[in-house]
């Protein structure tokens, strides 16, 4: 895992401080922000989300807006949710299990439907028979997880990293950055002879890590939609969404070990000696870092339903990439405690960072068709693809360099996609029992496993009576997450593996009026 970007900006002495990242920090970030969900009723929940072609249900305002056609009567509707994530992590081969709870608004909406008047006598079938607009609050994709592993390294240690990301300049120009905080706290230093290359100066032979990590935010979007009704056999639809986006991750990184001998305590005529003190006692560090990411943009759909005959409805949907502005802040934190014989503890001021880019999303094409079983049940299944290779990433503070690396990285790494989603119903008088499943693609076209691909298996019951509605839905989605504590040149950095299910209880209340 080669890490190309090493420096963003070079700071210069008593400024802000550096950015710093790995090649693909941003990249994965989008691709977080990019792979989102249906926000959707609890019904649509239960049937998988497999809703392209159905219409009719208050989720087609964030979905395919042609469904909006198929309503008679306006209509109200409000869907929170109940998460409960669970987070299962190997590292090192060690597990650790975290578990998280958590309450949500998934969706809330309301339809108006607008009859057309037609003259007395005219065929009320053939035509533009009525028009219907929607408003609606969809949340698309939730990042709440915690992550917690540890473990015993006999390989590396975080300084690795430091020591890497600091070759190239002299102890004077490090400026603001974590990598002069770690050199002055005695945990890396420069090799011997030169001035501007370093190693580390914590033993790899037997170094205690472990990593907390709590991620919340969430991508939602506001959407208003409107369709038509065309002889009640053809639906178009569109709609535009407006998307926010929120996330947050704070996390705290542990390690000790025994600091060796400096393998480069000599000095130069042009550098500080920095002959280390504490060989030989025991370190513990805390390295935190928390960052916050706030984005604002557009996006819209175009969709259509056909029914050739009653029974069978066939749809589709395009929706067009996301155009979105992103705001980060970024801080991080070292402390470092020797002891032994030399005890003693070096406390870093907050590293801060704010720094803006922009960023287009991929399209997503659907395709779904469903048909009605006699007079009590249906089945329904959608495909989407998604080429997240057409990802890109657009300067906003000047980071050209590391723009073009990260879209780059986003062309050699990323693949397309595709997800299918398939959902069936039976109604039992007043009752309709619903059951889906579903598989979204891993993105990266190196995947062995497919692990990154995400599962969801659903189940639902439904009640209505005169125009009130309530619906309750079960969602299992499964997937595969990977964390790096740091990175290392040689591709030789530690991973934690954590298999991540969330169990979520929606539940929908809606009246017609």
């Amino acid at each position: 895992m080669k890490k190309i970007i090493q420096l963003l900006v070079v700071a210069i002495v008593g400024t802000t401080g550096n950015i710093y990242a790995q090649n693909g920090i941003y990249a994965n970030d989008v691709l977080r922000f990019s792979r989102t969900d249906y926000g959707s009723s609890a019904r649509f929940k239960g049937l998988g989300n497999a809703q392209t072609s159905l219409g009719g249900d208050i989720s087609s305002i964030g979905g395919n807006p042609a469904g909006l056609g198929m309503f008679t009567r306006s209509e109200f509707s409000i869907t929170p949710e109940f998460n409960n994530i669970q987070a299962n992590s190997n590292y090192l081969g060690q597990n650790t299990k975290t578990d998280k709870n958590k309450l949500n608004l998934n969706q809330a909406a309301v339809v108006w439907y607008n009859p057309v008047i037609r003259p007395k006598g005219s065929n009320l079938n053939k035509g533009v028979l009525s028009f219907v607009w929607g408003l609606g609050y969809n949340r698309n994709n939730d990042f709440s997880v915690e992550n917690n592993y540890s473990g015993r390294n006999s390989q590396s240690s975080i300084a690795n990293d430091w020591a890497q990301r600091a070759n190239g300049y002299t102890a004077n120009n490090l400026g603001n950055t974590i990598e002069n905080t770690a050199f002055n706290s005695f945990l890396i230093d420069r090799k011997l002879g030169t001035t501007d290359q370093y190693l580390p100066a914590t033993s790899i032979t037997n170094n205690t890590q472990s990593s907390n990590e709590v991620r919340r935010g969430s991508t939602s979007e506001f959407n208003f939609s409107g369709a038509m009704n065309i002889s009640n056999n053809l639906y178009l639809g569109a709609s535009i969404g407006f998307v926010n986006v929120h996330y947050e991750s704070n996390s705290v990184y542990n390690e000790s070990g025994t600091i060796i001998k400096n393998p480069s305590n000599d000095a130069s005529p042009d550098t500080l000696n920095h002959t280390n003190p504490f060989v030989g006692n025991q370190y513990s560090l805390v390295n935190a870092v928390s960052t916050r990411t706030n984005g604002a943009g557009i996006t819209g759909r175009l969709g259509l339903i056909y029914k050739p005959i009653n029974e069978v409805r066939i749809g589709a949907t395009f929706q067009a990439p996301t155009w979105m502005h992103m705001e980060v802040e970024r801080s991080e934190i070292l402390d470092t405690r020797f002891t032994g014989t030399n005890p003693r503890t070096f406390q870093s001021d907050y590293l801060n960072t704010n720094f803006n880019y922009n960023v287009r999303t991929p399209y997503k094409a659907t395709v779904g068709a469903s048909v009605i079983l006699g007079q009590n049940a249906l089945l329904t299944a959608d495909v989407d693809y998604i080429d997240y290779a057409s990802t890109k990433l657009s300067q906003s503070d000047g980071y050209r360099d590391a723009i073009t690396e990260n879209n780059d990285y986003i062309k050699q790494n990323y693949g397309s996609a595709f997800n299918f989603r398939v959902g069936g119903e039976y109604k039992i008088d007043a009752f309709s029992l619903r059951a889906g499943y579903g598989y979204n693609g891993t993105p990266y076209k190196v995947d062995a496993g497919n692990m990154s691909a995400i599962k969801s298996y659903s189940g639902g019951i439904g009640y209505r009576i005169n125009q009130y509605y309530v619906d309750l839905a079960y969602q299992r989605l499964e997937t595969t997450n990977f964390f790096n504590p740091y990175y290392l040149d040689n591709g030789s950095e530690p991973l934690a593996t954590t298999k991540v299910a969330r169990n979520n209880v929606f539940m929908t209340v809606g009246v017609r009026f």
